[in-house]
């Protein structure tokens, strides 16, 4: 696990080594290291048979994976050329909005 797992990611496991199932509020607070490949192959298997067998939990899980995956894309400049590149009017209009120099000359 890394240093940025939830503290009680030892409350989990040591419910689930006694016997216990991954329920879906877990899937809700272990998402991130679940999607992260952070988990344990045998906590993951657990996880991964309580998706399929809830069809809520492994619909959140698919949109959150689908909200990192345009996200990711949002931000990419291979995938969006025109990121980082403000029209030059646009600039100015700020600029100018603030009373900047560099923006249009106010009357």
């Amino acid at each position: 696990m890394s240093a940025g797992a939830p503290k009680e990611f030892s409350d989990l496991v040591s419910r689930l080594e006694s016997g216990g199932n991954i329920t879906c509020r877990d899937c809700s607070e272990f998402l991130m290291a679940y999607l992260d490949s952070e988990l344990g192959t045998d906590i993951r298997t657990r996880f991964e048979q309580h998706l399929d067998r809830c069809c809520s939990c492994r619909n959140y899980v698919e949109s959150y994976r689908q909200t990192v995956q345009l996200a990711k894309e949002a931000c990419c400049p291979k995938a969006n050329p025109h990121l980082g590149k403000m029209p030059p009017e646009l600039v100015s209009a700020i600029l100018s909005s603030l009373g900047c120099p560099g923006g249009p000359k106010k009357p």
